[in-house]
């Protein structure tokens, strides 16, 4: 069967890059099944319509079965030669809150994690240098390869980088996802196409609702400044102002979500700070009232609606 054929066969699948497809390991099994309950149905269509030519058909009965055979073979090869990394064959890391962590990955690049975040990345590269933000955020300090992209996999966005400096922020909680680039350029995508190319002191924030990104100028090196215990929060909204010091002081802070969705200000906080320092200056910069309970804060106020 030549190259031709076979890109009509993964076509009418509706897959048109194979490795791509299947490099998904979670989605591998429902991908196999859906596969086979469309070959199941296009041979009983075929059965059908065949009924009434049983003699004049057998050639097309033949490369039919020809079709099938070939893509379930093809099928079985590339789950085989794309599961070759399992489960243990990943290093998953987990940083509590209060806590940040520097990572060293198989190729040397290092990455930050803030606080409350996993990452998890396979214990060798292959083709790809591919490494998954499950949760949180982490600043990236990547070894220039030009054979080998490094992509970070968040919940909602894709970097692609060759070498560089960058922060990814996506905490499964807020709202909006972001990227921001320190040195280098790279490549950002949603699920479906490129939203935005970045060089130092661009960012993008993608709203997750809208599915919707926003390019803006920063102080990208500003953001990284958690590792050292400052967390320095331009024109951000409250939930990430929240966010943060929940993160930084191991506390539950409860707050009316709706009524502040709205308010967007500038933190200058520093988590050597005791909890009660920093909540006197959320008061004075939001107007609203904290109240500390053990490892509880109540946040009460008017909100920006």
């Amino acid at each position: 069967m030549d190259a031709k054929n076979k890109k009509d066969i993964y076509k009418e699948f509706g897959i048109s890059d194979p490795e791509e497809f299947f490099r998904d390991q979670d989605d591998k099994e429902q991908v196999r099944q859906e596969m086979l309950e469309r070959i199941t149905a296009s041979k009983h269509a075929y059965n059908m319509q065949s009924a009434n030519k049983l003699g004049t058909n057998r050639k097309l009965r033949m490369a039919m079965a020809a079709a099938i055979s070939f893509v379930l073979l093809s099928v079985g090869v590339l789950f085989y030669n794309n599961s070759y990394i399992k489960a243990d064959d990943f290093v998953t890391i987990k940083v509590s809150k209060g806590e940040t962590r520097l990572v060293t990955l198989p190729d040397g690049s290092t990455v930050w994690l803030n606080a409350a975040s996993t990452l998890k990345y396979p214990k060798k590269f292959g083709a790809k240098r591919i490494v998954y933000l499950e949760d949180g955020e982490g600043f990236f300090n990547v070894v220039h390869n030009d054979k080998v992209p490094f992509i970070v996999e968040a919940a909602s966005l894709k970097t692609f980088v060759l070498g560089t400096s960058f922060v990814v922020k996506s905490y499964k909680s807020l709202s909006t996802a972001s990227v921001s680039v320190v040195t280098g350029k790279v490549a950002v995508s949603d699920n479906e196409k490129q939203i935005s190319v970045l060089t130092p002191n661009e960012e993008v924030v993608y709203n997750k609702s809208t599915r919707k990104p926003k390019k803006l100028n920063t102080k990208a090196i500003e953001k990284t400044q958690w590792n050292n215990g400052k967390l320095i929060l331009n024109a951000v909204y409250f939930e990430e102002a929240v966010l943060a010091i929940e993160n930084a002081y191991g506390v539950k802070i409860d707050y009316d979500k709706e009524l502040f969705k709205d308010c967007q200000n500038t933190f200058n906080l520093n988590a050597k700070q005791t909890l009660d320092e920093t909540l006197k200056v959320i008061s004075m910069i939001q107007n609203v009232t904290c109240q500390i309970k053990e490892k509880e804060v109540l946040i009460t106020g008017k909100g920006c609606n």
